[in-house]
């Protein structure tokens, strides 16, 4: 800048041969113009001193964290003292992410949460990033407490649920319940399985004596043979064809008790919604295989799902992953979390999970197994799992509100999806994503039922 200044003064001298008058009008316009590049470089400099520094901006984030207890964090047995969360304000909706499905850490900070805010805020639904049908049992256990959890975990076909660290929160949540009268259930709003919903609508059939009950076994047979394309939301145009006209003709039975009764039970209802937004995620001609067309699809619906336990006395914890809890964008696609902050406004709150460091359970392709010990990658530089690593502390909860997001070094961040993947940082912003982060920095895999 000091370069280009001399050049223009260089280029702007008076002429001896002018008269004095226009000397001086050279002059007055030689001192303007030295303001003028004066004022610009000022303008530059407090530009430079406002794009934060990598020290500045670890600091920010280091202050204005709260520094947790690792030990009070995930201990949820012996510890009976939880860790100083602050106050999270009011809430309808409270969103708890993870960078992954197999984190043994970020389950067990969770079920510390559920017995924070079910004390504070007087939790009566949590949400589950699992089918609608197979999550309804998860109540009945909570009930009677009669021995079959693992198998009704095994029924959500997901093996992130069979784990030791999710059979302790469900056991948490029954602790909870057995010393309130206020209830917290479980309630799914994922669609991704249509076995559970299938047996529930063949078994009011048998119940209500509609003659369609060997419809529906005949679909099941046939999901069951498709499995492969059922799990990879893959099925050709001609498999797809064969499900749905069979679908259409079981279902017309509830079509003409509607006609006939005019109402339907409410659970029956819920039940044929599912798996209509089973078959719509699935349709090829409309997803095309398209994993931003289904991802959007498919969060949209979810969306739909938690808004429609949305009531004047409801709070609500939803447990899912960073990428559909989050309030804007994810890599794929528009976010649950966007579409619920878009409809309840600030009753929407969001809180995204991160590690730095350690292992995670995971299916990894190329073992061909489950696996607990699935790297976490060393943070890139411009990662914001670099900065929350440099804090040194074990665990912190940060408002995001309080670290300003202008000009920061960090462009990245770990976004690690269900199966394992060595390409773990997506471009973005988690600051903007989420109203807190809960960042544990070294983390293990999970206690999967699958691992040995």
């Amino acid at each position: 800048m000091v370069i280009l200044l001399i050049t223009i003064l260089a280029q702007q001298k008076t002429i001896p041969h002018l008269q004095t008058a226009e000397n001086a009008m050279l002059k007055y316009l030689n001192k303007k113009l030295i303001r003028t590049v004066l004022l610009i470089c000022l303008f530059l400099q407090i530009s430079e001193i406002y794009a934060q520094s990598p020290e500045s901006f670890r600091l920010a984030i280091a202050q204005q964290s709260i520094n947790l207890n690792h030990e009070q964090l995930l201990n949820t047995h012996r510890q009976k003292q939880l860790p100083p969360f602050p106050d999270f304000g009011d809430f309808k909706v409270f969103g708890m992410g993870e960078q992954s499905h197999g984190t043994s850490e970020f389950i067990r900070a969770k079920t510390r949460l559920i017995s924070y805010l079910s004390a504070k805020y007087k939790i009566n639904k949590i949400g589950l990033e699992a089918p609608m049908a197979e999550v309804a049992q998860l109540n009945a256990y909570l009930l009677n407490g009669k021995p079959g959890l693992p198998e009704i975990l095994k029924s959500f076909q997901l093996y992130n649920y069979e784990c030791k660290e999710f059979i302790e929160l469900v056991e948490t949540v029954r602790e909870i319940n057995k010393k309130n009268t206020r209830q917290i259930r479980f309630f799914g709003f994922d669609f991704q399985s249509p076995y559970q919903t299938l047996q529930n609508l063949s078994a009011y059939s048998k119940t209500r004596k509609i003659p369609n009950t060997d419809s529906i076994a005949k679909i099941i047979g046939y999901y069951k043979q498709l499995d492969y394309q059922l799990s990879s939301h893959t099925f050709s145009p001609e498999d797809f064809q064969t499900l749905n006209a069979m679908s259409k003709q079981f279902m017309k039975a509830y079509q003409d008790l509607q006609t006939k009764d005019g109402t339907l039970d409410s659970g029956l209802v819920k039940n044929i919604k599912n798996y209509q937004q089973f078959l719509l995620l699935n349709d090829p001609e409309k997803n095309k295989h398209d994993v931003k067309i289904m991802s959007n699809t498919r969060d949209s619906l979810m969306a739909e799902n938690v808004l429609g336990e949305v009531t004047a006395e409801s709070k609500i914890i939803l447990l899912a992953h960073n990428g559909h809890i989050q309030k804007t964008r994810n890599p794929y696609s528009n976010a649950m979390g966007l579409f619920l902050k878009k409809k309840l406004g600030v009753a929407y709150k969001s809180m995204g999970m991160s590690t730095s460091e350690g292992f995670y359970t995971a299916y990894n392709d190329q073992q061909q197994k489950v696996s607990s010990k699935n790297p976490i990658q060393q943070p890139l530089a411009d990662s914001f799992e670099y900065y929350f690593s440099r804090t040194h502390k074990p665990a912190f909860l940060l408002n995001t509100r309080l670290i300003s997001t202008k000009k920061i070094p960090a462009n990245r961040y770990r976004f690690l999806p269900f199966g394992y993947t060595d390409k773990q940082f997506q471009a973005g912003n988690i600051l903007a994503d989420f109203d807190y982060i809960l960042h544990i920095n070294k983390t293990t895999g999970t206690n999967s039922f699958y691992v040995n």
